[in-house]
Order: C-alpha cells, then structure tokens, then sequence
C-alpha cells in the first residue's frame, strides 16, 4: 500500500540491536494499523511521509513511534481515538486503536498520541 501511495517510507532503530518480549503477530498487528492510519492520512497530501523509528527512552525502556506529516489529529478528537467504536473514518469501525492500547496493557506498555496539525502526528509504543 505505501508503495502503491507514493508515501516515503522511513525506517530507523537505535541501536539496532534492540529486543524485546512480545507476541511478534500482536505487535505487528499494531503497527500495520497505526501505518495504514497514516496512509488514510496522507491520501490526498503530496511529499508524504511516514518514519517507524525504535529507540530506548529516558528509562531504557524500547520505545517504538509512528510518525507521519498527514493533516494531524484536532485535540478534541485526540482525547477519544482510543475509545473503543470512536472513528473519524467514514468506513471505519472505530476499533484499531482501542484494540491496539489492549495490546500493548498486555505487554505492560502502553501507547499514546500526539499530533499538531498539518505538521506531524506521532504515536508512541513504549515497552
């Protein structure tokens, strides 16, 4: 799909050594729908882009973001993305992402977002 988007794809880990103890198809699963979001975002926008980056926080703790420079999330809508049938998609379900913070609870992480419009929104997979 991004291929077929045109969208820039991105991927950086630091280091590239990092591990981590997961159900690799849940985890997975998360991240497809976190970039299949941002491609819905960036339909329409030209140069789009979207960054997967992993890393260690301040804690030490894997982190793992989604990045993209779509048309971003307004804080109204911000503060329910993550409840359970919310969607701002016409065809969309509203359960992704509610889904995916299930996830990672049973990872003992947790996900957020953050977004400033028509600049970049970042989701966030701290482990």
């Amino acid at each position: 799909e991004i291929q077929n988007s045109q969208i820039r794809f991105i991927v950086k880990a630091d280091p590239e050594n990092m591990n981590i103890t997961a159900d690799e198809q849940l985890i997975e699963q998360v991240l497809i729908n976190l970039i299949k979001n941002s491609i819905y975002a960036l339909n329409s926008k030209k140069n789009g882009l979207i960054q997967l980056t992993g890393f260690l926080n301040k804690r030490g703790r894997v982190t793992i973001q989604v990045i993209d420079n779509g048309p971003g999330i307004l804080d109204d809508v911000l503060d329910k993305i993550f409840i359970p049938f919310f969607t701002t998609k016409p065809s969309g379900s509203g359960i992704g992402l509610s889904l995916s913070k299930q996830i990672l609870r049973l990872h003992n992480g947790s996900i957020t977002a953050f977004s400033i419009p028509d600049k970049e929104t970042i989701f966030t997979l701290s482990f």
